[in-house]
């Protein structure tokens, strides 16, 4: 995987992830979507980033208070807006959601048969329309606090095989999501980038090792 360019994660933790909570190499900005989204908000953050997965959120007046409802993938995002699965008001749906996509549509832009958002041509009255991401959303995603120690996280990201692993707040009167964790977060360019101090603790601990190599030439 290293020689085709694609994040390897090792299979243990380093020593210095036990330092570190996955809050500390979270990056943002995050990007997230309301349970009923405005198309026209889908289609530009589909367009201006790269990301394959997104928390979906309910607020008031959908839910009590703002809540983490799921995750849902881009390729289930460009899948409903080619298939144009809009609402003219923002309200919930009591729809099948494969009614109005079937299993195996979702599993083509799984399995890398993706349709790019730049290939779908909506109108504007099609943009100021809304979908309802709750039938299409996973609503059971795995998350883990944001204190949670690193090198669980990692542990816990490899031994079940995930893309993502949404972030939650410790505290709950803040954003029910504080972000999502990919590969790229757990990689040691990514982590040292953003805590240089590691990368110096990890040098200082060589050079004390080296006086006993010295010692034997």
């Amino acid at each position: 995987m290293k020689a085709k360019g694609f994040p390897y994660l090792e299979t243990h933790a380093e020593p210095y992830m036990r330092q570190l909570t996955v809050g500390d190499v979270v990056t943002g900005p995050l990007q997230l979507f309301n349970g009923i989204e405005k198309v026209k908000n889908v289609v530009h953050v589909l367009r201006t980033t790269r990301h394959n997965g997104f928390p979906v959120v309910d607020e008031p007046p959908i839910s009590e208070t703002p809540i983490l409802y799921g995750l849902i993938l881009r390729a289930h995002l460009v899948e409903l807006l080619k298939k144009k699965v809009f609402l003219a008001e923002p309200v919930l749906t009591s729809i099948d959601a494969f009614e109005q996509i079937s299993a195996e549509d979702f599993a083509k832009r799984s399995s890398g048969h993706i349709v790019d958002i730049d290939d779908i041509e909506l109108t504007e009255a099609e943009m100021d329309m809304y979908i309802d991401l709750h039938p299409f959303t996973n609503a059971s995603p795995y998350t883990v606090v944001e204190t949670m120690s690193l090198g669980k996280a990692l542990t816990l990201f490899r031994d079940v095989g995930l893309r993502h692993l949404l972030v939650i707040p410790k505290i709950s009167s803040r954003s029910p999501v504080v972000g999502i964790l990919t590969r790229h977060d757990f990689m040691e360019e990514h982590i040292l980038a953003l805590h240089p101090n590691l990368a110096r603790g990890r040098w200082k601990r060589l050079r004390l090792k080296l006086p006993c190599f010295y010692g034997i030439f």
